[in-house]
């Protein structure tokens, strides 16, 4: 698992407009809602570059390296709608971002944690490929990305026959469809093709078995915490089965809670979780309470300028991190003098 020690930032017409950050001949959509009529209108699926224009390097170079090119635009122009939702930090770039709080609310729903990052969607909002930056020129990004689609859209289509056999099955053989759909959710990532499709007949659980007699609800609630599909109803459910952690839901709502983290209000809220599922007893998964305890102090430290509490969480985070130095400038940040680990007071600068 990936550990997060970046602050967290706080972040017209008919026609397309184009982005200063692309090329004039170039047409980019800065508007999603825009976009999605015009794929409608042309049968087209969604490019979607969720970029920082104006700071991410790798955004920067994948403009300059890729998406400039005649070798790119000529090859997926007659493919895709192109979207560009920037996600800027000076003032006149921000001013340029037709609907920034839809941009954010876009970037939660897809689960976006870094840029830049490409989705390949259809006019529905149905991802079936993602990607980022890739060396190798334009030719070598659309062969990458026609390989993407290909290998995609198969598996989204795949997906859409699993809830088509459980309308068709009648009340007896309706679980046993279920079963198939919390199996393939196992299999998959956050962010597989047809995951969202597999994620809504999973949640049929909670209708189908809403005080948990059979078992589906709590499977259903698992799978969907597993697989990174939480939404207030899985939440709901997980809190209301697991309200001690006994089985190690309530972790796993907390830990999405802290992955979904985007404005302060939200890291208060996060921080607070954190402090609460701890005060349970121990958190079955040593990633999962690594990654809440790093974080937490860390945000604790720089965020809410809470040193006592920066110095609770982070005296279990070393414990579960040991010596690795990635964390020694976070623990002297932290710690002061405290923070050299060992002896020799071995330390690094790096994060």
């Amino acid at each position: 698992m990936k550990l997060i020690l970046t602050a967290v930032l706080l972040l017209g017409s008919l026609l397309p407009l184009s982005l200063n950050a692309q090329e004039e001949n170039a047409t980019w959509y800065p508007d999603f809602d825009k976009a999605v009529a015009a794929a409608k209108a042309r049968n087209l699926d969604l490019l979607v570059d969720f970029t920082g224009s104006d700071w991410c390097i790798w955004c920067k170079r994948l403009h300059d390296e890729v998406f400039s090119k005649e070798a790119f635009l000529n090859n997926v122009q007659n493919k895709y709608i192109l979207v560009a939702l920037d996600f800027p930090r000076s003032d006149e770039a921000k001013a340029k971002v037709p609907n920034p709080a839809r941009n954010q609310e876009l970037s939660e729903k897809y689960g976006i944690q870094g840029f830049p990052t490409v989705l390949l969607m259809t006019p529905d909002g149905e991802v079936f490929g993602r990607t980022g930056y890739q060396k190798g020129g334009p030719e070598k990004y659309v062969e990458h990305l026609d390989s993407l689609a290909k290998s995609g859209k198969a598996a989204l289509e795949a997906a859409k026959k699993l809830p088509a056999e459980y309308d068709a099955a009648d009340e007896a053989g309706k679980p046993a469809v279920l079963e198939k759909a919390f199996a393939l959710l196992a299999t998959m990532k956050a962010d597989s093709p047809g995951i969202r499709i597999i994620a809504k007949l999973a949640k049929k659980a909670f209708t189908l078995d809403p005080k948990n007699e059979k078992g589906l609800k709590a499977k259903a609630t698992m799978a969907l915490l597993s697989a990174g599909q939480v939404d207030d109803d899985v939440s709901a459910a997980a809190k209301e089965l697991d309200p001690k952690n006994e089985k190690g839901m309530l972790e796993k709502v907390v830990y999405q809670q802290m992955n979904s983290v985007s404005n302060l209000d939200q890291l208060k809220e996060a921080v607070k979780s954190i402090e609460a599922l701890m005060a349970l007893g121990p958190i079955k998964d040593k990633e999962v309470e690594k990654e809440l305890c790093v974080n937490a102090a860390f945000w604790s430290f720089q965020h809410l300028k809470d040193t006592e509490k920066a110095k609770k969480f982070g005296a279990r985070a070393r414990e579960l991190t040991g010596d690795d130095p990635r964390f020694a400038r976070l623990w002297k940040m932290i710690f002061g003098d405290e923070g050299k680990k060992g002896d020799d007071g071995k330390g690094s600068d790096d994060n």
